[in-house]
């Protein structure tokens, strides 16, 4: 059984434990509202309140901070393998960065950039970079020695042996660490959302929130927990296509 199969089938037995809680322990429904009335409540949304819209706006700014947080954290990550003096000096900084509260962050970035994109694509960003770094100052830096050995021997450029050697035996770990960075983009992005913004998932979250409307609620964590999964199947396919022979199992 394939991997999507195996997906939609715990899927599908999710939703049938939600109804049958639903159904069996006859929980309100302002407490927990049954599939059927989350979907409707997402059709209503999607016919009334733009919901495409609210979540295009979302995506947009999830991949957009992940791609730059990702670039960002592998190029540091490798400047970091090369020179360990610049690690020592930059750690710090982006200890206190990456461990100060996203929370607390969020209300400053749009105190400086406004309700647009900004702080929410520079949030998503922040919380990408780190996980990417680590990935690749783990997979640049612990290279085996007799392969850098052998590229010197052999007379290579750097730049041939970034290609057919650092980059190589780089990717495993920048994947774990970009896997890990994509849950929690979403969760940044919609945190600075609900911290102040005039339309994304986050927006609509608040508004359920503060309306007691717990079907909208759930749609929209629904949403948000497929977008979340939806980027870390891309990056799993990412990873099938780049080193098929860790991906066989």
């Amino acid at each position: 059984m394939n991997a999507p199969i195996r997906a939609l089938l715990s899927l599908a037995g999710f939703v049938l434990l939600w109804w049958g809680a639903v159904w069996g322990f006859a929980i309100p429904a302002f407490l927990l509202p049954s599939p059927g009335a989350v979907i409707d409540r997402l059709v209503f949304l999607a016919v009334n309140a733009e919901l495409w819209r609210h979540t295009t706006t979302t995506l947009g700014q999830i991949l957009g901070g992940f791609v730059i947080g990702a670039l960002l954290g592998i190029g540091t990550g490798a400047a970091f393998a090369r020179l360990p003096r610049l690690e020592r000096l930059f750690t710090p900084v982006i200890l206190l960065v990456q461990t100060a509260p996203k929370i607390a962050i969020a209300p400053l970035l749009i105190l400086w950039l406004g309700l647009g994109p900004g702080p929410k694509i520079v949030l998503v960003a922040i919380v990408t970079f780190f996980p990417a770094m680590t990935g690749a100052l783990t997979g640049f830096r612990y290279i085996a020695k007799a392969y850098r050995d052998l590229a010197q021997i052999v007379g290579l450029t750097a730049w041939q042996r970034l290609t057919r050697i650092d980059l190589p035996f780089a990717v495993p770990p920048i994947v774990a660490g970009l896997r890990v960075a994509t849950t929690q983009a979403v969760t940044a992005a919609v945190v600075a959302e609900m911290m102040g913004a005039n339309r994304g998932l986050g927006y609509l979250l608040t508004a359920g929130q503060e309306s007691s409307d717990s079907p909208a609620v759930i749609g929209v964590i629904v949403i948000l927990s497929l977008t979340g999964w939806g980027f870390y199947e891309l990056v799993r396919f990412a990873e099938a296509k780049l080193i098929p022979w860790r991906t066989k199992a």
